[in-house]
């Protein structure tokens, strides 16, 4: 089984091929927000490095969020579009498991994904490494920082990791608030890997847990703010 992946939900794009064994290729870069003219280029480059097509594809897999609207809606549209043209199942993990994935063979750790939203507020979710597995203890939410730590201190006082493009931005707020139990992951650990991806593609395909691509939908989390504008001059009107 060869499965394709993308994450296009942050400023830095990952793409990545891999099969039932191993990652056969992976794609990383930063698309100064002209996503729309480089994805599939650089998926087809991808491929012909690997000497295969389209059609060797078994799967596709997608990060359906959250991350950035415009991103996340390329990404979806390219993978089901794909997916359908092909007639091969898709898969979805959101970017928050993503991230959070490396860390899983992390014993008795936190791991807080935080993707940004703006300057103070970020996309969450905490998890919980357990037998090199994660656990999910919190819903998926969007607060901010402030807030976010308080519920981190809620169910931890152990050493939490955290990881996404928010970290950066945040880093004088998450030392001062959290203190030394507080890992800031470096750079490469702020956007989602489609390696990880490809490989959990394969692993749901093959578990009968992939989709046709007509089912598979964003998962934004909030409403973006154009749409939050839009509904506030609407309930003005009205």
């Amino acid at each position: 089984m060869i499965c394709l992946s993308l994450d296009t939900t942050t400023d830095i794009s990952s793409i990545a091929l891999a099969d039932d064994d191993s990652v056969l290729a992976e794609y990383t870069f930063a698309h100064h927000r002209n996503l729309s003219l480089r994805l599939l280029p650089n998926i087809k480059q991808m491929l012909s490095d690997c000497q295969l097509t389209m059609r060797d594809l078994h799967g596709i897999g997608v990060s359906t969020g959250p991350g950035s609207f415009t991103g996340l809606r390329i990404g979806v549209v390219t993978a089901k579009t794909l997916a359908q043209a092909l007639n091969i199942q898709i898969a979805g993990v959101t970017s928050l498991n993503l991230l959070a994935m490396p860390f899983a063979q992390i014993p008795n750790v936190h791991i807080c994904p935080i993707v940004k939203v703006r300057k103070d507020e970020a996309y969450y979710c905490i998890y919980k490494s357990l037998d090199g597995k994660l656990t999910q203890i919190s819903d998926y939410g969007a607060d901010i920082i402030a807030n976010i730590i308080d519920k981190l201190k809620s169910v931890s006082a152990d050493r939490t990791i955290f990881c996404g493009d928010a970290v950066l931005m945040n880093v004088d707020t998450i030392n001062e608030l959290f203190g030394e139990h507080a890992i800031l992951t470096p750079e490469q650990y702020s956007y989602p890997h489609a390696s990880l991806l490809a490989k959990e593609t394969c692993r749901l395909i093959k578990d009968g847990k992939g989709m046709d691509a007509y089912s598979l939908m964003p998962f934004y989390i909030r409403k973006s703010t154009p749409e939050i504008r839009l509904d506030e001059a609407c309930g003005r009107q009205s």
